[in-house]
């Protein structure tokens, strides 16, 4: 047996800065926007010059960070493994939801910590005929998102549904954004994963009896 220690293979450019956006999101999620370069560097196991040395300044690094947070392919693979072994749509729902959730507050937390740092829209990235509003990043992911739950979700219980699998996606991610985002205003209410499913899938109205008072058939 060799007694030198083998060095570990460098990254490449790709894996270094992959690896430098993982370790500032949950700073981000810690510190918010007071989170320096040097608390940076240490989680990712690195000097804090190498960092300017994958991303031109602190502006381009947050800005990576609020892109991963969206990402909608890791958004898929992770709804993907939610479901493995999960065949009911109710319980789809609920995985569904739960993900959803832990997918929001984290990006939420993110996002504002990215916008205070940076100032303005925080984001630097819209043109000049662009029109008010979300960063375009935030608006295809979110675009993505909804054609994933659509897929994998609903599409496979068509023949269950009463609309289409589409409105079925978008009535969900109403859902669980109004209930859940801390805009909202929502007080002591909370709805539940499960409550979500239900309202859902069931209404909120009793099925019609399908005898009228006294026994007599509708």
């Amino acid at each position: 047996m060799s007694s030198k220690r083998e060095r570990a293979r460098p990254m490449s450019p790709e894996e270094r800065r992959a690896a430098i956006v993982a370790a500032v999101l949950p700073l981000l999620e810690q510190y918010g926007a007071a989170v320096t370069t040097r608390q940076i560097a240490e989680a990712a196991g690195i000097a804090e010059g190498t960092i300017f040395r994958v991303f031109a300044d602190k502006r381009a690094l947050f800005l990576a960070a609020a892109q991963e947070a969206m990402d909608p392919a890791r958004a898929r693979e992770d709804l993907v493994a939610a479901l493995v072994g999960v065949p009911d749509l109710r319980d789809q729902v609920i995985a569904t939801v739960e993900l959803l959730v832990d997918r929001m507050e984290r990006g939420m937390v993110v996002m504002m910590s990215v916008r205070s740092a940076l100032g303005g829209d925080g984001f630097g990235e819209r043109g000049a005929q662009d029109p008010p509003g979300p960063p375009r990043f935030v608006v295809e992911a979110n675009q993505q998102l909804l054609a994933t739950i659509t897929e994998l979700v609903f599409a496979p219980h068509r023949a269950e549904l009463r609309v289409a699998p589409e409105r079925a996606a978008l009535a969900l991610r109403s859902l669980v954004f109004g209930a859940w985002h801390p805009g909202m205003g929502h007080g002591d209410e909370t709805l539940t994963p499960a409550d979500v499913a239900d309202l859902l899938l069931e209404g909120i109205v009793p099925p019609i009896s399908p005898t009228a008072p006294g026994g007599a058939p509708c």
